[in-house]
């Protein structure tokens, strides 16, 4: 992520006005801002002794990021929807005498995880961490891993106070919660980076 343009701007004032960089960090850091903010104002001009101060190319979101990210966000949709309809087969053949479906819906289920699942994980390993794009990516899927916990949530108390819950929907509810928190879980290294840096 790139620095707030008004740090950087004070960085590069100070800097021209021949203050030391331990000098501007602990001013930037005494008016309350974090130290990741103070290292990336400081990070952004180079630090040779040259007046004015050399400011360093930085990242830019290109299309080829956008579209492999997004490709990546795209095949985590995929995993997850059929992991789970997988799922609610394997449920269903357990609990009802004529579950639904048959061998061609799951056929092509699998067939999607094998094709999609390495994809993202591909992409995924492959990823910057830094990437404006991921970090977007990340966030949505931990935005909606929420609230399909929160609503699933809300599911099972509704039906439990109506006497509607059954075995079946029961294992539904953990199947899916379960999926959303291992996606929460996955992602959460994202969030603490952010929230700590």
């Amino acid at each position: 992520m790139r620095p707030r343009a008004d740090l950087v701007q004070f960085v590069r004032d100070a800097l021209t006005a021949g203050r030391g960089r331990a000098e501007i960090r602990q001013a930037i850091l005494g008016a309350g801002w974090r130290d990741r903010d103070a290292d990336r104002a400081l990070g952004a001009f180079d630090e040779a002794d040259f007046l004015p101060p050399v400011p360093r190319p930085h990242g830019f979101v290109s299309a080829r990021d956008a579209v492999i990210y997004g490709l990546g966000f795209f095949a985590l949709c995929v995993v997850v929807v059929c992991f789970v309809s997988l799922l609610f087969d394997a449920i269903e053949a357990l609990t009802a005498p004529m579950p639904r479906g048959g061998i061609e819906g799951q056929a092509w289920r699998i067939a999607a995880l094998v094709v999609f699942a390495p994809l993202f994980a591909v992409t995924d390993w492959r990823a910057d961490r830094e990437s404006p794009v991921r970090k977007v990516c990340a966030y949505a899927a931990l935005f909606f891993a929420a609230l399909v916990i929160l609503f699933t949530l809300v599911s099972v108390i509704a039906l439990g106070l109506s006497g509607g819950l059954t075995v079946a929907l029961g294992a539904k509810s953990l199947v899916v919660a379960g999926t959303a928190g291992g996606i929460l879980a996955y992602y959460r290294t994202d969030f603490r980076a952010d929230r700590e840096g």
